[in-house]
């Protein structure tokens, strides 16, 4: 149990310096709860019951995963995303994209997600172009 605490700080130590602990602190606590849990029915000798709170501690970690910020599901969106029309070229992408981010992006008010959702459709939309 001992060493379990001990990776459990080494874990958070290392997240707060990459500036990943504030932001998977739900995340991270279901998940480790769940796990301290699954070692100390193991250490008392039933494993049944450890390997069903290990699987529990897996899916809250894969169910709280963070979703990507810029998602765009398909060329639809992405076109009304930038505003263009289908079967736009990549020169009326580009210069869709430029004047959208400059709406956009956090250093003229506008968001880190809304700017990573304009770049991304511009991605999908330049990938199908080619």
């Amino acid at each position: 149990m001992l060493l379990a605490l001990l990776a459990a700080a080494g874990l958070a130590w290392w997240l707060h310096q990459r500036g990943e602990l504030v932001p998977n602190i739900v995340r991270l606590g279901g998940a480790g709860a769940l796990a301290l849990v699954a070692i100390r029915l193991l250490e008392t000798g039933k494993p049944v019951q450890a390997l069903l709170a290990g699987g529990a501690a897996a899916a809250w970690w894969w169910l709280r995963r963070p979703k990507p910020a810029g998602a765009v599901r398909d060329e639809a969106e992405a076109r009304a995303v930038l505003g263009v029309p289908a079967g736009a070229d990549a020169e009326a992408v580009r210069a869709a994209w430029r004047a959208q981010i400059g709406r956009v992006h956090p250093d003229h008010g506008g968001t880190a997600a809304l700017a990573a959702k304009v770049t991304a459709a511009r991605d999908l939309l330049l990938k199908r172009a080619q």
